[in-house]
């Protein structure tokens, strides 16, 4: 349980109120939240998305694209059917909580002249009023140095969540759907930019890399999404999310998350891809001042994560910047914290007393120390 007053947040969502509860001492926890609230149930339940090829003419002036004749020739049911994994990691990832439903409709088509965001414009301003966002494969390839995709939760949704209204979106490039693949495509990108529709920023080593397109951190999906694939060519899937996304979207309860402001404190805690039907925490919080928190998880070295070849405790920095949670900043402070070693920055201090697997769950015992 959290430390502090029971706070209740009523959730503007798409017609109807989710009730959000925790209890906080934490400007910056109550910050986070806050900024969540502004999307509703956007990470709960069903979620509806249209899937859209957009026709690249072959003579585009447009510098994201590859340039040559090559175009990828599946349709928007070919690729549907390609993202059954996708829906599979979600549900997964999200206790069940989460699904994403993918359905194919027209495509649509820029001019030479044009810029790939026109077929994110094009493909939202035809999308049905049910649909909650748009995802847009172009049938062209990108090049090297371009930027693979992108995706957005668009504006927050207050009463009517169509992403017609909403701008909510995720773009790709053709390359991961192309026949070299064999009809086996990777998917981590596709996860990775809607993490970004989810509201979830990027992760780094360094709060310098920020903004500089540096995704080196193997443990999160919104960083490094390809770390499984770097290890093992055959994976798809990219690593699975960091646990202060899971709590923001709704995939962790309030019971699986504990809040430290002073003294010293023991916990066991549980890996965080494990189902809730094993009781446990899956986070620990110590807040640092009003904009930032040090996140302290488990992550078990198997499923979408057994490329990281060990269990491990993790330590990110989490600091509130902007408007929209895509804007935090979460730097990893410890990417492998192990048995009888311990993170310090001089007023807090997390010690790894045990990292065991049992019956297939892995668990470790930590103590948090908060200087005086």
């Amino acid at each position: 349980m959290f430390a502090g007053a029971l706070v209740a947040a009523t959730l503007a969502s798409c017609g109807h109120e989710q009730q959000v509860t925790g209890n906080f001492d934490s400007e910056a926890m109550n910050a986070m939240l806050q900024t969540e609230s502004q999307f509703g149930d956007i990470a709960l339940g069903s979620d509806s998305w249209e899937v859209v090829i957009c026709q690249i003419p072959r003579d585009t002036t447009d510098p994201i694209f590859e340039p040559g004749n090559e175009r990828l020739k599946l349709s928007s049911a070919d690729i549907v059917h390609e993202l059954d994994p996708v829906v599979d990691y979600f549900s997964r990832w999200s206790n069940g909580r989460y699904l994403p439903k993918f359905t194919a409709v027209n495509g649509v088509s820029i001019s030479a002249d044009e810029k790939s965001d026109v077929c994110v414009d094009r493909a939202l301003d035809q999308s049905l009023d049910s649909t909650r966002g748009v995802l847009v494969i172009a049938n062209a390839q990108h090049t090297e140095t371009a930027v693979g995709g992108w995706g957005r939760p668009g504006s927050p949704c207050v009463e009517n969540c169509s992403a017609r209204l909403t701008r909510r979106a995720v773009y790709v490039g053709a390359s991961d759907f192309m026949p070299y693949w064999n009809g086996h495509p990777p998917l981590d990108l596709i996860e990775h930019e809607m993490g970004h529709a989810l509201d979830w920023p990027h992760s780094s080593t360094s709060v310098d890399n920020f903004g500089n397109g540096v995704y080196d951190s193997a443990v999160d999906v919104m960083s490094n999404s390809a770390a499984p694939r770097d290890i093992n060519s055959d994976e798809r899937n990219a690593p699975g999310s960091l646990g202060i996304n899971m709590y923001l979207a709704g995939w962790l309860d309030d019971g699986n998350v504990a809040l430290v402001d002073s003294g010293t404190k023991s916990f066991e805690l549980v890996a965080t891809n494990t189902g809730l039907v094993v009781d446990g925490l899956r986070l620990v919080l110590v807040p640092l001042n009003n904009s930032t928190v040090i996140s302290v998880e488990v992550i078990g070295a198997t499923g979408d994560n057994r490329h990281l070849l060990h269990d491990r405790v993790v330590v990110h920095q989490i600091e509130v910047v902007g408007m929209n949670g895509f804007e935090r900043r979460q730097t990893v402070l410890d990417a492998d914290l192990q048995v009888g070693k311990s993170w310090s920055n001089g007023k807090v201090a997390i010690t790894v007393k045990q990292l065991v697997t049992t019956n297939s769950v892995s668990t470790a015992k930590i103590e948090v120390r908060i200087a005086p």
